[in-house]
């Protein structure tokens, strides 16, 4: 592995501009209160050709043994004809794949994903349908979810990489070709499933199971899968769940489904404000817990259920078995719902005026019923990652984000990745002018430990417009990139993203 990062003084003089290779600042350059809509402006409108750009020079050294395909997803287009969509979780969504050989040879493809939901508004000129958060003049009926699906969240490489899946997290994966990334349509699992809602957030155990689940806002149910390593549903399940009006993530153990519900409310009918979008049918119930439930993976039953002060969550780490207990963390968001009401991308941002998020670890101890809440002193942190040859087992590594107190109070977002191995922690700064976005691991080939190989992801430079791939040691993430890649061009700000060797 190399070990020779490129110096902290070149990543983060004259603004980045100089250690990037961007000798000046586009016309036009975005400001501060501008950075986030910025990195959206060159994807509205019609749809353009995909991004295709081979060849990338590589800054540093790219370590001979990591090959393969980082796949990325996150909204993009939000504005067509005279109608604009204003929240960051709406916009159609877009597929990156950044492949690279081992040999220093780097490429990107970028391509907008043509959903039914797209290809029927580019027909008729102009958005049709509301989104999560955006409401839009003269909308269309909705009939099933499936007419809103834009497939912007994650992805799923599913059948050792074979298949590829957009993911949403309110209607049915969309099968995508792992190459061209063009479209090929709604998956449906099985008959009984079609159109059925398939989680963002899918679990891969280590010998290819896939778990995965579905929710419908005020239903009180919980669709459940497993699908096998060769892509095949072996089980499906609908249960009854309290609480389960927004779960966006979940984990598994050996035994178990591990659900952290939270006292989000979603109001049908006669209930909801006239005219509210999908967010602002959601209310807070305070008096309510956060309500922890594990679900025997043999029969789908019920197995154990905790209750623990109410809080927020989108993301949970790793969980696993360990002394009668199950372990497992989560990124605390003490205040879910006005965080995700602030996520505007039509506004500038007031990043620091929300309460910050926390890691916090549980311990659910299977005898006696009782579950034990520990914070660890890191704050402001989000979209953790794990090795994922561990997924449901004993483990001590993670991956973050974290944001800054330097980061400007106008800009959203996170500027730091930061590794927590054990009580080991440590930190990489991108620097003024930088939105970073999920980072996470790959494992070296063969027989590595735990935390040994690389942490990889992007960020984008607002002053200049750009995105870079940094890629770091993850023995050393704090010494800085030992490896980046400059796009020509600025990436919309995505969500999350999938590796797949090769």
């Amino acid at each position: 592995m190399n070990s020779n990062p490129l110096s902290r003084r070149q990543w983060l003089q004259g603004g980045l501009a100089a250690g990037l290779g961007l000798a000046g600042l586009p016309a036009g350059a975005a400001t501060a209160e501008h950075a986030w809509r910025s990195s959206y402006a060159p994807h509205d409108g019609p749809r353009k050709p995909p991004l295709d750009t081979r060849d990338l020079p590589v800054q540093g050294r790219w370590p001979s043994e990591l090959r393969g395909t980082l796949y990325r997803a996150g909204p993009a287009r939000r504005q067509l004809g005279p109608v604009t969509l204003t929240h960051w979780f709406d916009g159609d969504g877009m597929v990156q794949a950044f492949r690279f050989d081992g040999r220093g040879k780097v490429s990107h493809r970028g391509v907008l994903l043509a959903t039914p939901k797209l290809l029927e508004e580019e027909a008729a000129g102009r958005l049709l349908y509301p989104g999560f958060g955006s409401r839009v003049p003269d909308e269309r009926p909705v009939t099933s979810p499936d007419q809103l699906n834009v497939a912007n969240i994650n992805l799923l490489a599913a059948a050792g990489g074979r298949d590829l899946y957009a993911l949403w997290e309110a209607g049915s994966a969309l099968s995508i070709d792992p190459q061209t990334l063009d479209a090929k349509g709604f998956k449906a699992w099985s008959p009984d499933t079609r159109g059925l809602p398939f989680s963002a957030h899918p679990r891969v155990e280590p010998d290819g199971t896939v778990w995965s689940f579905g929710y419908l806002p005020g239903s009180g149910r919980l669709v459940l899968y497993e699908i096998d390593p060769t892509g095949v549903l072996r089980r499906q399940h609908v249960m009854a769940a309290p609480q389960a009006d927004m779960v966006h993530d979940f984990a598994t153990t050996e035994r178990y489904l591990v659900f952290l519900l939270m006292p989000l409310r979603f109001q049908r009918g006669a209930d909801a404000p006239a005219d509210a979008s999908f967010l602002e049918r959601y209310r807070w119930d305070a008096d309510a817990p956060l309500i922890a439930m594990l679900v025997d993976k043999s029969d789908f039953s019920v197995a154990r259920r905790f209750e623990l002060p109410g809080t927020g969550v989108f993301h949970l780490g790793n969980a696993w078995e360990q002394g009668g207990t199950v372990q497992l963390g989560f990124a605390e968001q003490p205040a879910i719902l006005p965080l995700m009401r602030s996520l505007r991308v039509d506004a500038a941002g007031a990043a620091d005026a929300l309460p910050p998020t926390s890691w916090v670890t549980l311990r659910l101890d299977l005898a006696s019923g009782r579950a034990v809440r520990e914070a660890h002193g890191l704050a402001d942190v989000e979209f953790p990652r794990f090795d994922p040859r561990l997924c449901g087992r004993p483990s001590r590594f993670a991956v973050m984000l974290q944001r800054s107190p330097r980061m400007h109070a106008a800009v959203p977002g996170m500027d730091t990745v930061l590794t927590l191995h054990g009580e080991r922690v440590q930190r990489f700064g991108y620097g003024d002018g930088w939105i970073a976005e999920e980072h996470l691991f790959v494992a070296r080939p063969a027989r590595s430990r735990e935390g040994e190989g690389w942490v990889l992801g992007t960020a984008y430079h607002w002053p200049s417009e750009r995105t870079a791939l940094s890629v770091f040691d993850a023995q050393a993430v704090g010494a800085g990139p030992v490896a980046r890649v400059r796009l020509p061009y600025g990436l919309p700000l995505g969500l999350h993203g999938q590796f797949v060797g090769g």
